[in-house]
């Protein structure tokens, strides 16, 4: 991937977050930091992804660093942590991967039933589901450090 490529992509994706941004209603001052946010969990995607780390692995990485700097940022700004982080990591989901289930089912429909398409769409559906939940995990996990009300030992 070039720099060029990436500094596409990274644009595109800080796109995505300013359109959460400004669906959440978020001060226009906290959105640099969404992007930066943005920015960081995109390259750590990217950068696990290029030496070859499974999409639901770099996708857990690259949602738990802006999840990280969330909870830094919120509590710094005085705000609620997911303001930030949720706009922030939108653009992780597994939108191809689901796509790619949901064709592979419509062609079972249309086609009839083999066990090729089959395989192909749980493939597909499982990748998905694995994907949202690093997604998941990646987002909770600095929740579940920093605001707990009992300590963990």
């Amino acid at each position: 991937m070039t720099v060029l490529t990436l500094l596409t992509n990274v644009g595109l994706s800080c796109v995505i977050t300013l359109g959460w941004c400004l669906m959440f209603t978020l001060p226009r001052r906290y959105v640099g930091l969404c992007l930066i946010m943005t920015a960081l969990g995109y390259i750590t995607k990217t950068g696990l992804l290029a030496v070859e780390s499974h999409l639901a692995v770099a996708t857990f990485f690259g949602a738990m660093l802006p999840s990280f700097l969330g909870v830094y940022f919120a509590q710094r700004h005085g705000l609620p942590p997911k303001a930030l982080i949720v706009p922030s990591v939108i653009f992780l989901m597994p939108g191809i991967v689901a796509y790619k289930a949901m064709v592979s089912m419509v062609q079972i429909g249309y086609f009839g039933f083999s066990m090729e398409l089959f395989v192909l769409m749980m493939t597909y559906f499982f990748e998905a589901i694995f994907v949202i939940s690093a997604l998941v995990l990646g987002l909770s996990i600095p929740g579940i450090l920093f605001y707990r009300r009992k300590p963990i030992v």
